[in-house]
């Protein structure tokens, strides 16, 4: 019988029970009962590699030895910045068997972004590749206290590295590391901005981590024969905690696309007969757009899941009359697992624009505001119809926000997340999005923050005032747009805006801003206050 890494009783080869799973045993049972069948696939122009359970299982205990040879133990944090790459998985997997901390990290992220994250976490270790090597390299300037940087390539590392993931491993012996871990301790560390601007690490405990996964397991009946693409970032919430684990777990096979392109995830579906792939509306959009699609047989496709934003009805119609699989829109934040409300295949029309159920094992609520700017009371419910902001709790939701007392005791309140988000119920219970409380701008599933963005504009010499709104896009269902006041005697125009930004290393790609109104005034209220509302173009 195949090795499997949960401990087994003494004089025999059956599992041990113990007082609670942990993150580290999402193997233990395919690696025991599914050796060998194909657990990770990669298919790429280098060809074709996969890894059973067996396999994945050793080579998960051979990185969690190599980590621990760098002395990275309990409770350390382990920062990943990668795209979907075998050692993505192999190193989630092995810190949680470790105790560790497994922090995955925007690839998209400027230096001084990467930096600030690896600071703030305390990182003990930053895993980088190739293609993120000069982004890493600039960022180790900056992040002076994180003491290992490995390279999580083959070959020749750079000359800043001081490991390659591959020697570490490859010297490690596949038995498990017995380390003993909590359910209750943290496992996951990832990073979200809030209204400040700021980004704040979200933590979340091994037990918070398999609720969710068993939460999805119910949403969308994942089984063992099930073929799962990661075409999404596996560093996002979205990908990783709804789809990727929760798929390990019950056994699936899993295809890695290295980062999305809609032409090769066509061409994945029909080669490894892919039955289910989170997508963002704006990748579904893609998918669909792209001159192959009527081309390959996508007949395996079972559901896919989307979230970030409500589908269109003729979207949900298109893709119904040309790929036929089943769509399931999930609602959720970093937060909070990331699934909070669901909605199921048959109501994607009827309810078309909501963001479904309340989600098994959870409660939500949507509250009054309160006009002293205190958090919400759960106690005083919005009526049927009624705005207000949503409330949610339950097993998944996270243990905190990362030496960020202030803001739990804000988005914690009352023992429920505030989400930050309008919203409402209507009389069958389905909830209904209005608007982000923040001004929040979702771009292509990513989460752009205004602050985020008016702060390094604001670094300009020649800008006096900024507002950053979100806009309706076809392509990214919304797109930033910078409101700019100059200086007097400076001249701004996009360009110059733009290359600031670039050359500073001050922000990632899809967070600058695409359309600049420059004016000689912002509208404001009579303290003083942006009134961004009267910025806004369509949404």
């Amino acid at each position: 019988m195949a090795h499997s890494s949960l401990p087994t009783v003494p004089g025999t080869d059956l599992p041990a029970r113990r007082a609670g799973l942990t993150l580290g045993d999402t193997l233990a049972w395919p690696a025991r009962y599914l050796p060998h069948k194909e657990a990770i696939v990669v298919s790429d122009a280098q060809g074709r590699r996969a890894w059973t359970y067996a396999q994945l299982d050793a080579e998960v205990n051979r990185h969690a030895h190599g980590l621990r040879a760098l002395g990275i133990g309990p409770g350390d944090v382990v920062a990943a910045f990668l795209y979907n790459t075998p050692a993505f998985v192999f190193t989630l997997l092995a810190a949680a068997r470790l105790g560790a901390i497994f922090n995955p990290i925007n690839y998209r992220l400027a230096p001084q972004e990467l930096a600030f994250i690896l600071e703030d976490g305390n990182a003990r270790a930053l895993l980088f590749e190739h293609e993120g090597a000069a982004v890493a390299e600039k960022a180790r300037a900056l992040a002076t206290r994180v003491p290992h940087w490995i390279y999580a390539d083959p070959g020749e590392a750079p000359a800043f590295a001081t490991a390659r993931l591959e020697g570490l491993a490859a010297r490690q012996p596949a038995t498990p590391v017995g380390c003993t871990v909590s359910e209750n301790d943290p496992c996951i560390l990832m990073y979200t901005s809030g209204t400040t601007g700021r980004p704040k690490g979200v933590l979340h405990t091994h037990r918070s981590k398999l609720a969710h996964n068993a939460l999805m397991h119910q949403v969308m009946q994942f089984r063992r024969e099930d073929v799962g693409l990661a075409l999404a970032p596996l560093n996002h919430t979205a990908e990783l905690h709804t789809s990727f684990l929760p798929r390990l777990q019950v056994g699936a096979t899993q295809v890695l696309q290295r980062r999305f392109d809609a032409a090769d995830a066509l061409r994945l579906v029909e080669q490894e007969k892919v039955t289910f792939f989170f997508a963002a509306p704006t990748m579904v959009t893609m998918l669909l757009h792209e001159p192959s699609l009527d081309a390959r047989d996508l007949s395996s496709l079972r559901l896919v899941e989307y979230g970030g934003a409500s589908m269109a009805p003729h979207l949900i119609r298109e893709w119904t009359r040309r790929v036929g699989s089943g769509l399931v829109q999930v609602f959720g934040t970093t937060e909070m697992g990331p699934c909070m409300s669901v909605l199921y295949p048959h109501e994607q029309l009827s309810h078309a624009g909501s963001a479904g159920l309340p989600s098994l094992n959870h409660d939500l609520v949507v509250a009054r505001l309160r006009e002293d700017g205190a958090p919400t009371d759960p106690a005083v419910p919005c009526a049927v119809g009624e705005v207000g902001e949503i409330l949610v709790r339950g097993p998944c939701m996270m243990a905190g926000y990362l030496n960020r007392p202030e803001a739990n005791a804000r988005a914690l309140a009352h023992g429920w997340y505030h989400t930050g988000d309008l919203g409402h119920l209507d009389a069958d219970g389905y909830l209904w999005i209005r608007d982000r409380i923040d001004y929040m701008i979702n771009s292509g599933a990513e989460n752009v923050y205004p602050r985020e963005v008016e702060d390094a504009l604001i670094e300009h010499a020649g800008v006096l005032e900024v507002a950053v709104v979100g806009e309706r896009d076809e392509r990214w269902g919304q797109v930033v747009v910078a409101h700019v006041v100059p200086k007097a005697g400076h001249a701004l125009a996009h360009e110059a805006l733009d290359a600031f930004l670039v050359q500073g290393d001050r922000l990632a790609a899809y967070k600058r801003p695409r359309r600049y109104h420059f004016a000689e005034a912002l509208p404001k209220t009579t303290s003083g206050k942006i009134q961004k509302h009267l910025l806004r173009g369509p949404r």
